[in-house]
């Protein structure tokens, strides 16, 4: 791993994973406090990298110290979770495997969890590449996915940071790295959509709309034709939030459907997207229309079926479609139906005013005996 000033979070990360390997790399980029004690103190051998704004770099330093035939690589703020003891075993009945994707959940966030390829074999052609959001590649491409495997006995714990930390980390880290490259070349979609993310936490909506307008721009010969861009596996969440954030605001519904369609030919399985385009639609007054939309993201929460590469608000596949659904049937006098999808909404969130105000509205009208509050 690569760490910085991570003296709270290190001792539960090299305890957690210290049972399972043969050793520990760390590579240290210009802590400031007792960091490299830690890492001493479990064990590890530590390396120093001077800092040049590129985490590939600094992540690519740490491979070349790594002797043994596979490489975990974890941030400071993870624990690894261990569910069979004899995961190692199977590394080598799949020899042609070059990669393995492991979960990883974050415990603060309401968030899916992420499908990522963290552990990987030592090998002079897998490598990180990109400054910032860096990405394993294979010889310089992306790993094929018949060279990959999930390994779900395996899974990695996120702890990372509060509202406020991560606001601060935003403006003092992310933003003035990200703004750094951008002077330098044109940033990627995957890094433009990072940068529009950080300004939006950090209340900078004009900036953060800014950057959208330019994915969009960069976006809309592919929209329009159908060609899915250069692959990004947080390429749906772009399309999400410049719907959602930009176009919804400005009630641009014609090119709002135009994302909606093209994103779920290319993604249909990513929840936000869908849920989007019920939204949509039932905003333009197509309730029958919507409520499949609303059903899908329902049914991908069910079974599981849903895009894991990049994390999203577990809200889109719970609450926010079966309190949708059940506004579209209550408009559509559907009232069973309505009051079927507010009791779901409300298992999910019991305290939800609206849901529950809902409800009690439909009950009423299904039974005028029901007694009102």
């Amino acid at each position: 791993m690569i760490v910085k000033d991570e003296r709270e979070n290190l001792p539960r990360c090299l305890a957690s994973v210290q049972p399972y390997i043969d050793e520990m790399i760390i590579v240290d980029t210009g802590s400031l406090d007792n960091t490299v004690e830690i890492a001493l103190h479990y064990k590890a051998r530590v390396k120093h990298f001077t800092w040049c704004d590129d985490f590939s770099a600094a992540r690519n330093y740490a491979i070349t110290q790594a002797s043994g035939d596979w490489i975990l690589m974890l941030d400071a703020d993870e624990e690894l979770v261990v569910n069979a003891e004899n995961w190692r075993s199977r590394l080598a009945t799949t020899p042609e495997v070059l990669a393995y994707w492991l979960l990883l959940t974050d415990t603060h966030q309401p968030l899916t969890a992420l499908r990522t390829p963290r552990l990987f074999r030592n090998l002079p052609s897998l490598r990180y590449a990109g400054r910032y959001h860096e990405h394993l590649r294979y010889d310089n491409q992306l790993i094929p996915d018949n060279l990959t495997r999930d390994l779900r006995v395996v899974e990695i714990l996120h702890y990372g940071y509060s509202d406020e930390q991560l606001r601060q980390k935003n403006l003092n880290r992310d933003i003035p790295l990200l703004e750094a490259i951008r002077q330098q070349e044109q940033l990627s979609l995957l890094l433009l959509g990072t940068l529009a993310d950080a300004y939006l936490r950090t209340e900078q909506l004009d900036k953060a709309e800014e950057c959208w307008e330019e994915a969009f721009n960069r976006l809309l010969p592919h929209l329009l034709s159908g060609n899915l861009p250069e692959s990004t596996p947080r390429l749906p969440a772009l399309l999400f939030t410049i719907g959602a954030y930009l176009l919804h605001q400005q009630q641009d519904y014609e090119t709002l459907l135009l994302i909606a369609k093209r994103g779920l030919e290319w993604f249909p399985n990513y929840p936000p997207l869908c849920h989007l385009t019920g939204l949509t639609l039932k905003e333009l007054g197509f309730g029958l229309g919507a409520s499949a939309y609303f059903n899908l993201c329902l049914k991908m929460g069910v079974d599981g079926s849903y895009y894991r590469k990049a994390p999203f608000d577990k809200r889109f596949i719970t609450f926010l479609p079966a309190y949708d659904l059940g506004l579209v049937y209550r408009g559509l006098n559907l009232l069973q139906e309505a009051k079927d999808a507010f009791e779901l909404a409300l298992s999910f969130a019991p305290d939800d005013a609206n849901a529950r105000e809902n409800l009690e509205a439909v009950k009423q009208v299904l039974n005028p005996c029901y007694p009102t509050n």
